[in-house]
């Protein structure tokens, strides 16, 4: 094991030497990528992202996604001679928000995005990637978490001290391959595991963070492991409103697992460990190759796992079925209890153990839909017991910032979610439609939906009491939310990533205590589409 650690270090520290591939941002590239790997004739894996261009150049140019650039600079030296490319180019986005509610009542919002991203590579070996972001911003109500006294913009985390409309970012990835079938990554970024819109394992949602990824891929298999480093807000004692949260780190280690069986069917294996430690992670969790609940159990350790498979289907060339199942903590017979009171009328024993946490995922996804190129549709349906990413220690619950590190709505909800896009020569259309039903809390309570609260069955000193039987999808305060959101983009130059977008966003929410919102949201301006930053729920 220590053999395999000091090698891992010292081909990290001989980066210099070498040279390795860039992230691909191009809206189109991705979606090329994504139809791409339909293809029954290839060991494609479009789970793991961000895609990269030396794992899919059959499918884009990576001087390409530059030169689309309203503005850039670009160099590139010759292949024989010296295999190196550099490229800087701006992006932005520049919106007005109008805000109208159900009261009449008129708001005026703004995102203001400005930043710069560099790009530099060496061949296929050795790559650096580092995107600086300033945003000036006042958002809509339902897009801050005002749970600490700071706002957390979802999506963008903590803004800086003193300024809340101000918020920093860096974006920095460097890339090494010093073999064909291995990459290493130290960053501080984001990583999104799943074929769906929504993931269950680990999406984007939340803000950058750092972590290390060791990438592997033989014969039909791609394997990933990443050490990540997280922040928790703990309370202070400290008098002063602006202090009285300060940030603690945790730590993430992820392995995900995918296997292309046969030419149709893709089969990947995740699990997380979430851990608050002094001293960074047991010994035992850099292993970068095992699966860690034997781990825990020999150390009898008290951390947070999250387990899953991603699976997806292709039917043919245009379409495919993709879904998610993901295990926080079960016990089989009380599943099979479960089962038993939703099958049986008459059943009268136990059911809905509070730690039989679990969520799923089912989705379709078509290209090319009535013939019409890139003009595509998906549907999924998503649904997350109570309880399900919380922890009885809340530092340890599976989030990142005040911001989940899976799906938005947290935990305790159905949930279904439509989009058609179009992506054309000279315009942009997305679409989506999302209506859930989530069992919100009231005041004292814990139902299942907030996963920063501990969670732990009987009395436990809380202002509430989570029973140990009984729980049911949906418990709580039923609560109906409905979005609609449609963006065009006209694109100003034909093969110019520089549009002039017209946004309109309808929201409900109506919960069956208390009063109901209704917003309708307005939004206009440019921006380059280098820029993935989408909140919807």
């Amino acid at each position: 094991m220590k053999k395999i650690i000091a090698h891992i270090v010292f081909l990290t520290l001989a980066t210099s030497v070498f040279s390795q591939n860039i992230p691909v941002r191009d809206p189109y590239f991705i979606r090329d990528i994504e139809k791409s790997s339909l293809s029954i004739d290839k060991k494609e894996h479009s789970a793991i992202k961000p895609y990269y261009f030396t794992d899919h150049k059959e499918v884009c140019v990576d001087s390409t996604q530059y030169e689309k650039s309203f503005l850039y600079y670009g160099w590139k030296g010759k292949l024989d001679k010296s295999p190196a490319s550099f490229y800087a180019l701006p992006v932005y986005e520049v919106f007005n928000l109008f805000e109208f509610d159900d009261k009449n009542d008129f708001y005026y919002r703004y995102n203001i995005h400005f930043g710069g991203l560099f790009d530099y590579s060496f061949g296929e070996k050795f790559g650096v990637s580092y995107q600086l972001s300033a945003w000036i911003l006042e958002l809509p109500d339902y897009q801050i978490n005002k749970r600490y006294s700071f706002p957390v913009y979802n999506n963008l985390g903590r803004p800086v001290p003193n300024r809340s409309d101000l918020l920093i970012e860096n974006d920095v990835r460097i890339t090494y391959a010093p073999y064909d079938f291995l990459t290493l990554e130290l960053a501080n970024s984001r990583l999104f595991y799943g074929d769906g819109y929504r993931s269950f394992l680990l999406s984007d949602f939340a803000s950058n963070y750092p972590y290390f990824k060791l990438e592997t891929s033989f014969l039909s298999i791609k394997y990933s492991c990443v050490w990540a480093v997280h922040k928790s807000f703990t309370k202070s004692t400290s008098v002063i409103d602006e202090l009285s949260y300060f940030s603690q780190n945790k730590f993430d280690v992820v392995h995900y697992l995918d296997w292309k069986i046969g030419k149709r069917f893709n089969l990947g294996l995740f699990e997380a460990i979430i851990t608050v430690k002094d001293d960074f992670f047991d010994f035992e969790y850099l292993n970068p190759i095992i699966f860690f609940r034997p781990v825990e159990f020999s150390l009898g350790s008290e951390d947070n796992a999250v387990f899953g498979t991603n699976m997806k289907f292709i039917i043919n060339d245009r379409n495919a079925l993709y879904g998610q199942f993901v295990l926080d903590d079960v016990i089989v017979g009380q599943l099979i209890n479960d089962i038993r009171h939703n099958t049986n009328p008459d059943y009268t024993g136990e059911y809905g153990w509070f730690a039989n946490k679990w969520a799923a995922q089912f989705g379709f996804k078509s290209y090319d839909i009535f013939k019409i190129k890139n003009l595509d549709v998906f549907t999924e349906f998503n649904i997350a017991r109570p309880y399900i990413y919380s922890h009885s220690i809340s530092k340890q619950n599976y989030s990142h910032s005040a911001q989940a590190l899976a799906h938005p709505l947290g935990a305790n909800f159905v949930e279904s979610v439509s989009g058609i896009s179009y992506l054309g020569k000279r315009f942009i259309i997305d679409a989506k439609l999302m209506y859930a039903i989530v069992g919100a809390d009231s005041t004292n309570t814990h139902f299942g939906q907030d996963i920063y609260k501990p969670t732990m069955d009987g009395n436990q000193g809380y202002p509430y009491i989570v029973n140990s039987y009984g729980n049911t999808v949906l418990q709580g305060i039923r609560t109906e939310m409905i979005t609609a959101k449609l963006d065009v983009g006209f694109i100003l130059k034909e093969n110019k990533n520089l549009s002039i977008n017209l946004g309109l966003l309808m929201r409900y929410s109506n919960p069956e205590i208390g009063e109901g919102t209704f917003q309708n949201i307005v939004c206009f301006g440019v921006k380059s589409n280098f820029v993935k930053r989408e909140v919807l729920y």
